[in-house]
């Protein structure tokens, strides 16, 4: 039983190095890639200045009666390169946009929940949520806001 454990548990090392080098390889390719330019938000939308620090909404504008807020979540790397000494922050796994679009007088509005890739844009969830236009911050629904399935 001794001798199967051992050969069990070196066949696990053996695919956990295989893994652990296939992501590394994957990584280091992708560090390698150059970012694309950075581009400024069309002009009907206005950027609220140090927003990415208050979790507040980072560009805002009037369509219409609509006002549209979107909010950024951003992801830190959770596999890191090999240079320590390289502690800059421009390296983003993922970002994670909220579109909220409400009207003046409504109770709710229309939140968006989207996933940016570095090849597109995925709509992870639509739900109404409770209007806080007032407090300016973002609550995710607490409950199941969607249709009902029958």
């Amino acid at each position: 039983m001794i001798a199967r454990r051992r050969s069990t548990t070196s066949g696990f090392a053996v695919v956990d190095s295989i893994l652990l080098r296939s992501l590394r390889d994957h990584y280091e390719e992708v560090a390698k890639m150059t970012p694309p330019p950075k581009v400024s938000p069309p002009s009907s939308f206005t950027i609220v200045k140090g927003a990415l620090d208050t979790h507040g909404p980072v560009l805002k504008r009037m369509y219409g009666s609509e006002q549209i807020s979107i909010y950024v979540t951003r992801l830190g790397n959770i596999i890191r390169g090999g240079d320590d000494d390289d502690d800059d922050d421009d390296g983003i796994n993922q970002l994670f946009l909220h579109v909220e679009m409400s009207k003046p007088g409504q109770k709710n509005s229309l939140l968006f929940l989207c996933g940016l890739y570095p090849d597109a844009l995925g709509i992870h969830s639509v739900s109404m949520r409770p209007n806080l236009e007032s407090e300016g911050i973002l609550v995710v629904p607490s409950q199941y806001t969607g249709p009902s399935f029958q």
